[in-house]
């Protein structure tokens, strides 16, 4: 049999499990970006400089190589050429109908709403004027955002009025189209679920705890497995996800929700990504259940039985990513070596290297590393992952005294 090849959209850090796993497999690994210098480039058989956003030249790139799967992980931007050449190749997975519904925020909210499915009421704005008139008929507090970013860019929690112009203008900034989407803001607990699908339907959930950056930025800085929610609370949970999966038409492979528990205990959708999720989640499932989510993912793209029973154990692991204290040019680190022997200590790293210019937490992707931690239970867990994040020291130089 000929040697299968997989494109992987995208060659930043975020794409490294995706294209270490394809390899591993001993599948040939043709991936796209346009950063000639991504850090995936240099690992892949086939290293193509084009923009993700370049659907017509990510096409191309999957007929020119014959690929026989495409995918992208942790990340929305690259969904829509994973989807454009599933249709082109006819090839197993989502198509491109399915990615942009799933990859701009007010799809998902006009799929959802149509289904039927609990989620926060919503408004869309191409002006500032409809935008003030907008929060004003949900209310304050409430959230203003990218409708196609992702990572938590261009999110933010409005308090009143005063503050609506200046969401407006971030939201904008992060957005590729002239809309935005303004959003009911709903107190309650905010939670996450990893799903994964196959032949139409929903067949997997896990539903985790979140823990999330302070206002104004909503960002999720931290998860943990398995939820300490009530069994009742999470049966919900599973049931609205799988609702809202099937809703908005993810047939195969895997999909990350985000959610809120309201004060009356409903489950609320907040985003859907038709792809495996960031911060940490990948990792954080193999611990916690045995199952390789990347790896099934990449069976599922090229056709294989991803293996959903593969579920071993039910492990109580928390992880938190690492943050800079302060906007500069990194320096060094440095953790206290007994926490870093710890054996409840599973994996930590430090991705940024000296002399990188590094930002304090605003986005998703301003995090400089991570820390994933076991336990006897899940508080547990999660103490030592944030005492571990909590005890580094850096050394950040500012820019202007360089």
């Amino acid at each position: 049999m000929d040697r299968q090849s997989i494109l992987i959209v995208g060659a930043g850090f975020g794409q490294l499990p995706a294209i270490e796993g394809a390899k591993a497999k001993g599948i040939r690994v043709v991936t796209a970006d346009r950063n000639p210098n991504a850090v995936g480039m240099a690992l892949a058989d086939v290293a193509c400089h084009t923009d993700i956003l370049n659907v017509e030249g990510i096409v191309n790139i999957a007929k020119k190589y014959s690929v026989n799967g495409a995918m992208t992980m942790q990340s929305d931007i690259g969904m829509p050429a994973v989807g454009a050449v599933i249709d082109a190749l006819k090839l197993p997975g989502c198509g491109l109908e399915v990615a942009n519904r799933c990859s701009n925020k007010i799809l998902t909210r006009e799929a959802l709403d149509k289904a039927g499915v609990e989620q926060p009421k919503f408004r869309i704005a191409n002006s500032l004027e409809l935008a003030y008139a907008a929060a004003t008929n949900l209310g304050y507090p409430c959230v203003i955002k990218a409708p196609d970013s992702s990572g938590s860019r261009g999110v933010t929690k409005v308090n009143s009025e005063v503050e609506v112009s200046d969401a407006f203008d971030i939201a904008r900034s992060y957005s590729r189209s002239e809309y935005i989407l303004i959003e009911e803001f709903i107190a309650g607990v905010e939670i996450g679920a990893q799903a994964f699908s196959r032949n139409g339907k929903c067949q997997l959930v896990f539903v985790h705890d979140d823990m999330m950056s302070a206002p104004p930025y909503m960002i999720p800085v931290g998860h943990s497995f398995p939820s300490t929610l009530s069994s009742s609370v999470i049966r919900r949970a599973e049931a609205q996800v799988a609702r809202c999966v099937e809703a908005l038409g993810i047939g195969e492979g895997p999909s990350n929700i985000d959610l809120i528990i309201d004060c009356d205990g409903l489950p609320r959708i907040i985003e859907v990504g038709a792809r495996i999720g960031a911060t940490c989640l990948p990792e954080l499932i193999a611990f916690h259940t045995g199952m390789d989510w990347v790896s099934m993912t990449i069976d599922s793209c090229l056709g294989r039985p991803a293996a959903l029973e593969s579920w071993s154990q039910s492990r109580p692991v928390a992880a938190y990513i690492v943050e800079s204290p302060k906007d500069g040019r990194f320096c060094s680190s440095r953790v206290p070596e007994e926490l870093s022997r710890s054996a409840n200590i599973i994996e930590w790293e430090v991705t940024a290297k000296k002399g990188d210019i590094v930002s304090k937490l605003r986005k998703g992707t301003d995090r400089i590393g991570k820390v994933i931690a076991t336990g006897e239970t899940v508080e547990a867990a999660e103490r030592l992952a944030r005492k571990f994040r909590d005890s580094f020291t850096f050394t950040i130089e500012s820019v202007d005294e360089a």
